[in-house]
């Protein structure tokens, strides 16, 4: 009890401004930065390339993922057979069995999704996964959704995660899982649905403040009429189409219409400038900082729209701005990104289906699990939501759990690779605050941090074998809890 005390007092301390020191922490330097924005943690790997090839060449490889290697991941993903299924054989083979069967394509896509973004070399796709997947938010816990949200991974979100907005907001549409989970499967002439149409353009266009009124939810309700699943994949319904004239945003669409009624809409909304300012503060909120100015948003958007929608366009114009470039530990990790974090600069091994366990635990019990945001708005992406007393408790316990495991362990930490040739407190301090952080220490912190591992004694003295072990984990875990860590 007096370790765990002395722990906390000694974060607390971290976290809150030395008296001879600014309360900004020391920042980072630019390839750390964008390694921190464009990944779930900073690995070796990513380290070496950039310094191999140079800061916008690692840009530009990163926004073509087609080209970098990552057939390690792949044979990792190897034994998640319904990765590859279409919905009718995830239906055939797992909806009748019994509760065990029953999760198992669930499981797989959430495992699926914490192992790529833990060893995938391809990154920032992965970043940009999660943000579409957060932005056109599928609960996958719910009804076919725990069926269909595999092949939405698959064949929407990850197909045109770099593409263009236009054509992931036509295979959106389309999906059975976001089908069934905003009911737009069900919305027919005769007994209209609108949440498909309200959830499209406050949450997936134009923005709660996008100019549209309750008579477009209806009218774009109407134009959805049809739009269902048959053999658990999409399929237009013309005799449940409402076939009068239309007027969406000021545009009259003719009578006698179908399925085009549905398209001419995401058309619509895809081109609108209210679509192209509100992509752009969400890009900005999840690469740049949590309320970016107006200015900022309005020259964004205008890449958006200029290059048509162009989702790789339009990031590239975010990590290459100066904007970006000064905006270091502006965002704090949630707690996806600050346990990916973790266990990709540790080089944590993830052993099996326990060490997953273990690792997707965490993410629920910090209310980060993968996909499982409960409603259409996707998890909050402000540090506000997410920074508080119990959820830096729970990111503490979590560092400081990782770290205790020895070799061998379902999920563990090799202290002794990571500490190299340091056998002092102070000299480990350095060690570990170089390879975890990546990034300076105040001198404040430093002494801080040493003095706590001497014990007492000289953060010089040469620590004795017993003690190098444990000390070698302490420290790491209370870097990991420190805010050099949880900011980015």
């Amino acid at each position: 009890m007096q370790a765990q005390l002395a722990r906390r007092s000694l974060l607390a301390a971290l976290f809150t401004a030395a008296p001879d020191t600014s309360a900004a922490l020391p920042p980072p330097d630019a390839v750390t930065h964008l390694l921190n924005r464009t990944s779930f943690g900073i690995d070796g790997y990513a380290l070496a390339r950039v310094g191999e090839i140079g800061r916008d060449a690692f840009i530009d490889e990163q926004l073509h993922p087609a080209g970098v290697d990552d057939s390690a991941l792949e044979r990792l993903l190897g034994s998640f057979q319904t990765l590859s299924m279409s919905n009718a054989e995830i239906m055939r083979t797992y909806a009748a069995g019994d509760q065990s069967a029953r999760r198992v394509p669930q499981r797989q896509l959430r495992d699926a999704t914490v192992l790529r973004q833990c060893y995938s070399r391809r990154q920032l796709l992965e970043v940009m996964v999660e943000f579409w997947s957060n932005h056109f938010n599928i609960t996958h816990s719910e009804g076919r959704s725990r069926y269909y949200k595999t092949g939405d991974d698959r064949d929407v979100i990850r197909r045109f995660a770099l593409g263009r907005f236009g054509e992931l907001l036509q295979a959106s549409a389309r999906s059975p899982a976001m089908l069934a989970y905003l009911d737009n499967a069900s919305n027919v002439v005769d007994g209209p649905n609108e949440n498909y149409a309200r959830e499209l353009m406050e949450l997936h266009t134009l923005g709660v403040d996008g100019g549209y009124t309750e008579g477009d939810v209806k009218e774009v309700a109407r134009c959805f009429t049809g739009w269902g699943i048959r053999n658990h994949e999409y399929h237009f319904f013309a005799n449940r189409h409402d076939y009068g004239a239309k007027t969406v945003l000021g545009q009259v669409l003719p009578a006698n219409r179908g399925e085009e009624d549905g398209v001419a809409v995401l058309d619509l909304l895809a081109a609108h400038p209210s679509t192209a300012r509100f992509i752009a503060s969400k890009l900005l909120r999840r690469f740049v900082e949590d309320a970016p100015a107006a200015a900022q948003v309005d020259a964004i958007a205008a890449v958006f729209r200029q290059s048509q929608g162009d989702i790789r366009a339009t990031l590239e114009a975010v990590l290459k701005s100066e904007l970006f470039l000064a905006a270091a530990d502006r965002k704090l990790r949630r707690p996806a990104e600050y346990v990916s974090a973790c266990l990709r600069t540790c080089a944590a091994t993830i052993g099996g289906e326990h060490g997953l366990r273990i690792v997707t635990t965490a993410l629920t019990a910090q209310g980060q699990a993968p996909l499982d945001w409960p409603a259409p708005n996707g998890y909050p992406d402000v540090q506000g939501y997410w920074l508080n007393t119990a959820a830096l408790l729970l990111r503490w316990n979590f560092a400081l759990a990782l770290f205790q495991r020895r070799i061998g362990a379902a999920l563990y930490v090799d202290a002794a690779t990571l500490r190299g040739a340091a056998n002092t407190p102070a000299g480990l301090v350095d060690s570990l605050a170089d390879c975890l952080l990546h990034r300076p220490l105040t001198a404040y912190a430093r002494t801080l941090l040493a003095d706590y591992a001497a014990a007492g004694g000289d953060p010089a003295a040469v620590l004795p074998p017993a003690r190098l072990d444990s000390t070698t984990r302490e420290l790491g875990a209370l870097l990991l809890a420190s805010p050099y860590h949880q900011y980015r």
